[in-house]
């Protein structure tokens, strides 16, 4: 049976040393003259539209015009988050990406695609580094929706038009390392596979009963298994 697996980025398929938490934290100050390193929102499996509202409403800067704020705000990140990657001391593929990822491209009746938080010209930077994006043709990005729940029907949506196949709930796969990433899975009605390689206590993870539970993604027969059994 045809599977479409989707990924998610930070914590799951690479570490980026916080650079997206650093380009977001100096953008706002910037912008808004918000200091962000005293605060101490858990930016994990939220999207970056709904952790710069987050932010903004800590601080009192929430103004009527969100998306031209928005628009300005991103803006700056964009640029800020391609010096904090080129400058990150600890920037990582965690172990088995890449086997994963060339087993589900070669394989027959695997799609593959992103579900990510990051606003898309900001995931791709992340991929970019270790030309991972060649693996992902299409995605649903937190530039779509601020709301992580909407994005597998729009990743699903996006996958029928670009690879011609028939994608049902069911067919649909999520892998990720936060809660997040699982109730979004299970909204949808599709499968969640969690990863163990983020900020999130395993403990947090088995509470939210994925259906499978890796410590990462290392042992490749067996997450293809869990793909498609």
């Amino acid at each position: 049976m045809n599977r479409l697996v989707l990924f998610d980025i930070d914590e799951t398929m690479i570490s980026s040393d916080g650079a997206g938490r650093r380009a977001i934290g100096r953008a706002l100050c910037d912008i808004f003259g918000i200091d962000t390193s005293k605060m101490t929102l858990r930016m994990s499996g939220k999207t970056d539209p709904q952790i710069l509202s987050e932010i903004l409403k800590l601080a009192d800067k929430m103004e009527d015009d969100f998306e031209h704020l928005k628009e300005e705000m991103f803006r700056v990140y964009l640029t800020l988050l391609q010096e904090e990657i080129n400058n990150a001391g600890y920037y990582i593929v965690h172990p088995g990406v890449y086997e994963i990822l060339d087993a589900l491209h070669a394989h027959e009746t695997g799609y593959l695609g992103l579900l990510t938080g990051n606003i898309e010209d900001g995931a791709r930077l992340k991929l970019n580094r270790f030309d991972l994006n060649k693996y992902f043709p299409l995605g649903a990005y937190g530039s779509d929706s601020a709301n992580r729940n909407d994005l597998p029907h729009i990743a699903t949506e996006r996958a029928r038009k670009h690879f011609n196949v028939e994608f049902k709930p069911e067919q649909v796969v999520i892998i990720g390392d936060s809660i997040y990433d699982v109730l979004c899975a299970k909204g949808y009605g599709a499968r969640s596979i969690a990863v163990n390689t983020g900020a999130t206590p395993k403990a947090d993870l088995v509470e939210q009963n994925p259906d499978f539970l890796f410590d990462n993604l290392s042992d490749t027969k067996a997450v293809l298994d869990a793909i498609f059994a």
